[in-house]
């Protein structure tokens, strides 16, 4: 689910709750849709817990499926999602992931599909659509800075098809997309990788060492 799609559920949610009972046609004509994609856009919205009721081919909200943690409508839920989508605007990836582990920690309170279903929109709209990587990359990347770790890193479309081997220092926002600071080791110098251009991320038995003077520095 890419941030637009997920932007656009919300916006059928808050049009329906402060104006119920209109036709979904003039819903779709409001939120400029087609009523096909309307109808499409309220069955996903049904299959997360959200309830509708229909009188005289009028539609209005019947419920907002609560999280188990302070009776989290699920609508609010989302609504943080698509916010932490765009925290990347505030150039600290530090922020970003502060913000990314409370919305993992709200979902573990989660029951099943909800949690599943949660877990799915954040990889896609906040990983995949913001960051422009892979969650399993991301994944890697992060631990790999956590533990310091020497990596070898396939990337797409590489000349010569051979990894790189790199010791990652951090992860950080570039142009509203998430790269990787690291120091390559052939090339002796530090770089950073668009993350959305890895393939693969393999762990080394090394560790980063302490580099010092300029080798370590931009």
């Amino acid at each position: 689910m890419q941030s637009h799609r997920l932007a656009r559920l919300l916006r059928i949610i808050v049009e329906v709750r402060e104006q119920p009972d209109r036709h979904p046609d003039q819903i779709a004509k409001d939120l400029g849709i087609s009523t096909r994609q309307f109808y499409y856009d309220r069955n996903q919205l049904s299959q997360m817990g959200f309830g509708f009721s229909r009188r005289r081919g009028r539609f209005a909200v019947l419920s907002d499926p609560v999280v188990t943690i302070g009776k989290l409508p699920f609508s609010e839920l989302l609504a943080l999602v698509l916010a932490t989508r765009h925290l990347f605007a505030t150039k600290s990836f530090s922020v970003v992931r502060r913000a990314l582990k409370g919305l993992y920690n709200i979902i573990d309170h989660l029951p099943e599909p909800q949690k599943s279903l949660l877990t799915s929109i954040i990889q896609d709209v906040i990983i995949k659509d913001g960051f422009g990587c892979q969650p399993d990359i991301f994944e890697d990347a992060l631990r790999a800075v956590d533990e310091r770790r020497r990596i070898l890193v396939h990337f797409r479309n590489s000349a010569s098809g051979s990894p790189t081997a790199l010791d990652p220092f951090a992860l950080c926002f570039r142009k509203s997309k998430l790269y990787m600071d690291a120091y390559a080791i052939a090339r002796k110098k530090r770089k950073r990788y668009g993350m959305g251009t890895i393939d693969k991320i393999v762990f080394t038995p090394f560790f980063r060492p302490e580099y010092s003077g300029e080798e370590g520095k931009f």
